[in-house]
């Protein structure tokens, strides 16, 4: 779950700094991502299932009560009442520009769904639970047991958490983002139904996505 969360804080923009260090900034964050995210992506390939061996080893009742309160994190009941929730409250307190980010935000989670659920069937890949074998890819399938890569869970939420980063200019609205996509991250892993390299995958993935998705609305805003 570090993996997941260098990820993330790697791809996300940095915050708002002087006008003389905005160039070296990014500059920085992308030679770190150019190298950072291979790697990451690269050892949980090789390290998938002695994680799944040691997550399986790890349970306890505990651990289960968190799962079950993480999991719907990532779900579309729970994130998408919470951005209409959220659009409509800016709208009554005259929050335009509020309202406008949190549009932008639906909009790369709408982009990062639509990504997901297309590549899932596309991919095949086998869920842990059904053979254990990371390797065994069933491409062009509808059955579910074959949908592992990309994970719906961790695209629904690095989307939104990637969108709200690059809006809000955040290190600290940042790390907390990133730490709820590292728990639903784990939470996939922890009931057998991801791989690890599903995980940072899906954020390598769905964080480019919402991030591209974010900057196309902005930059068509500026031209209006």
């Amino acid at each position: 779950m570090l993996l997941a969360v260098s990820e993330l804080l790697i791809f996300s923009n940095p915050a708002a700094a002087q006008k003389d260090s905005v160039a070296q900034t990014a500059a920085e964050h992308s030679s770190l991502r150019a190298w950072v995210v291979p790697a990451g992506l690269a050892a949980s390939v090789v390290l998938d299932p002695e994680l799944r061996e040691w997550s399986l080893r790890e349970h306890t009742h505990s651990l289960d009560r968190l799962a079950r309160l993480v999991n719907p994190l990532g779900t579309v009941h729970v994130l998408v009442p919470a951005m209409a929730f959220t659009y409509a409250a800016a709208l009554l307190t005259h929050h335009e520009s509020f309202a406008s980010g949190t549009l932008n935000t639906a909009a790369a989670y709408v982009a990062s769904d639509i990504a997901e659920s297309v590549l899932k069937p596309i991919i095949g890949r086998e869920r842990p639970h059904v053979e254990g074998n990371s390797h065994r890819f069933h491409p062009f399938t509808s059955n579910g047991d074959w949908h592992s890569l990309p994970s719906a869970h961790v695209a629904h939420i690095a989307s939104i958490a990637e969108a709200i980063s690059m809006q809000s200019h955040s290190t600290s609205l940042t790390a907390l983002c990133s730490g709820i996509v590292a728990l639903v991250g784990w939470d996939r892993v922890y009931e057998d139904q991801h791989w690890t390299s599903d995980v940072t995958a899906t954020i390598a993935l769905t964080t480019f996505v919402s991030s591209a998705t974010v900057h196309w609305l902005e930059s068509r805003a500026e031209h209006h």
